[in-house]
Order: structure tokens, then C-alpha cells, then sequence
């Protein structure tokens, strides 16, 4: 069964997957942080995924950024993430080089990182190996794009 994106179902089913991996995060060490998901374009979205040591504890949709606490959002039109998440499928789990969140929000800034103060910056670096291993287990999965 397809798994619409973008949706709370998707990252849901991202988190399940990272907890039935428990090996494959706890090698990269403990993650804590509160991040946003925008999906921009014509019929924006907004997610809030909270890490807590090795999993994604909880996934919801919020109407704004105020109140999340969001440490950083991860912010990029939809086609450039059903663009990232296609390269990660063809590559079985492994994006191309330009397809890293590493690259993308940094490379031509096609995607952006947004926070309030250097410690919600330095949270993206600290715990990147961890959020890209997350998006990562999305190989296999089935999309339904919005």
C-alpha cells in the first residue's frame, strides 16, 4: 500500500521503520532534537518530528512554527523532495552525492535550514548522519505523491 506524501502517515511509517533498526541508529549515538518538515508550494505543509536518543518518538502536523519549538526546519518545495526520496529509492537507500540533506541545503541552497539561534543550527550538524539515515528508510517505500 502507498504511503502519501507529504503526510503524518509518512513520517510515521519512517519512525516505525528506524525503530525496527535499532542497530543501524544507535551506531551513529543519540539524537534529541525537535525538527521541522515544510513542504512549501501551493498547498504547504508542516511537521513536527521529535528524535529522542534513537528513535522518532512522535510525528504530528502543526499550523505553525510558533510553539513547536523547533530546533531547525528542514524547508524545500515538494518537487524537491519527491526528488530526494526517488534518488534515495534508485540508489537503494543511498542518495547521490547532490541529494544528501547535507548538499542540498547547502549546495545552491535548494533546500533551507531555518532557526531561531546557533544552537538550533548546530543541532543539524550534530545529528545530520541521523536525520539522513531516517529519510534514508524511505528505500523501499511505496510513495503516493501529493
Amino acid at each position: 500500500m502507498a504511503v502519501k506524501f507529504p503526510s503524518v502517515d509518512f513520517f510515521q511509517e519512517l519512525a516505525r521503520r528506524m525503530k525496527a533498526s535499532p542497530a543501524e541508529f544507535e551506531k551513529l549515538g543519540f539524537c534529541d532534537t525537535v525538527m521541522g518538515v515544510k513542504v512549501t508550494g501551493s498547498n504547504p505543509h508542516l511537521y513536527s518530528l521529535r528524535f529522542d536518543v534513537f528513535e522518532c518518538s512522535d510525528v504530528r502536523e502543526v499550523s505553525s512554527p510558533s510553539g513547536a519549538g523547533f530546533d531547525f526546519t528542514l524547508e524545500a518545495p515538494l518537487a524537491l523532495w519527491k526528488e530526494m526520496f526517488e534518488v534515495i529509492q534508485k540508489g537503494g537507500g543511498q542518495p547521490t552525492p547532490a541529494y544528501t540533506l547535507n548538499s542540498l541545503s547547502h549546495v545552491g541552497d535548494r533546500m533551507k535550514v531555518v532557526y531561531d539561534d546557533p544552537e538550533g543550527h548546530d543541532k543539524f550538524y550534530r545529528f545530520m548522519a541521523t536525520i539522513q539515515a531516517f529519510v534514508k528508510q524511505a528505500a523501499d517505500l511505496k510513495i503516493e505523491w501529493a
